[in-house]
């Protein structure tokens, strides 16, 4: 992709690309600065008639003989902000970093009361699972989350020194949402990673899937086309990474892993990283090194994680083909035998073999098998899966 390039239009998406692709205004909060990160806001889009301007602290790196340096976009979950150390973790890898709240808050601790400092220019918050459905589009959480994230990317962009075809974007939760939306909007990113949240929000038997049934249906399919990630899915040409815990609380595997697939699309190097005992927050979700191994592949030339090119099933008998530029050094078979609730799965293992010769591994099934997916370990401990295979009774 042209490092330069600037978005067209397009009319069937909901934001105006061109506007977001201009150069944002800026005003620094110097008093909020802390070493090389610096507290800024930057103007979003209106809300309610009204102009707004959004909280990020930013941070870019020193670089040397002329050298440009990579970049990224940190999109928080809910309950989270502007969080300082995220931007930190890049920074100390080399990398322009810049997050932003987007909830209208500052990024600072919470109070007594749990909350965050607000501020005078603040758009919209979330509301709930899309409860702000019967609001203009205009004025809905979803339209303002986007856009602000590829506001930001427009701001990191703007720096001689960030290499403008090496910008990813990597949110986690509620981010991950926004996320897997912007990877299908933003054309101009060049790596995605998002991290518990996926599409199909539809489709799970939690709240998310509970606040689309409560919509008058035509709102619903309307509410689908547009704020749901899967949507998009067929608009992504860049490589992602899915992070995703193997019982996450708000996100099941069965609905990421279908996520992971719609978006691949046939694009080399995407990969799915489920994890045991992961947990769900911020702080849990930018822990896996597989987060930074994907990133210096993509735009540093780093070694890179495994890479899963075929996986078939003749009867019991599961075979991966897989390539990788380090020895993979374990394989494990996760199956299933009751997936009527996806939140509460027991994964049970047993050990795949590993045919270092030929690039595959090789697993048999029980009988009563009603999900599995490999779990691939290269010696650095980083893992990558097979989409979950789903059995239809």
């Amino acid at each position: 992709m042209d490092p330069n390039k600037q978005h067209a239009n397009n009319p069937s998406l909901p934001w105006n690309l061109e506007t977001l692709d201009q150069a944002v205004r800026v005003f620094p909060v110097a008093d909020m600065d802390e070493g090389d990160i610096k507290a800024i806001f930057y103007e979003g889009l209106p809300y309610q008639g009204k102009q707004t301007r959004v909280f990020a602290y930013y941070a870019i790196p020193e670089s040397t003989l002329n050298a440009k340096v990579p970049g990224v976009v940190l999109v928080h979950g809910g309950g989270g902000t502007a969080f300082k150390e995220w931007v930190q973790i890049w920074l100390d890898k080399g990398y322009a970093a810049i997050a932003m709240d987007l909830e209208g808050h500052v990024g600072v601790e919470k109070n007594s009361d749990g909350l965050r400092p607000g501020h005078d220019w603040s758009g919209p918050s979330r509301q709930g699972e899309f409860a702000d459905y019967e609001l203009p589009m205009e004025d809905q959480w979803m339209y303002h989350a986007v856009a602000d994230v590829i506001l930001a990317h427009s701001f990191l962009r703007s720096f001689d020194v960030v290499d403008k075809d090496k910008v990813g974007v990597h949110g986690i939760s509620w981010g991950g949402i926004v996320t897997s939306i912007v990877a299908g909007v933003d054309e101009r990113f060049s790596f995605a990673i998002p991290v518990y949240g996926c599409g199909y929000l539809y489709e799970a038997s939690n709240k998310y899937g509970q606040s689309f049934a409560k919509m008058p249906a035509d709102v619903a399919q309307k509410m689908k086309q547009t704020w749901d990630p899967s949507a998009y899915f067929d608009r992504i040409s860049i490589p992602m990474l899915w992070v995703n815990w193997s019982h996450d609380p708000h996100f099941p595997l069965h609905l990421f892993s279908k996520s992971y697939q719609a978006a691949q699309r046939g694009v080399n190097h995407s990969s799915l990283s489920i994890h045991f005992g992961l947990r769900h927050s911020h702080a849990a979700g930018w822990k896996p090194q597989e987060i930074y191994t994907f990133a210096d592949q993509l735009t540093r030339g780093g070694l890179a994680l495994p890479q899963i090119s075929q996986q078939e099933m003749i009867g019991l008998r599961v075979k991966v083909a897989f390539a990788s530029e380090i020895p993979v050094v374990k394989a494990e078979l996760r199956y299933a035998s009751n997936t009527s609730n996806w939140f509460e799965v027991e994964w049970l293992i047993k050990e795949a073999y590993i045919d270092n010769a030929s690039n595959e591994i090789h697993a048999i099934l029980e009988e009563e098998t009603s999900a599995y997916f490999i779990q691939i370990t290269d010696e650095r401990g980083c893992i990558v899966s097979t989409p979950v295979y789903c059995f239809t009774s």
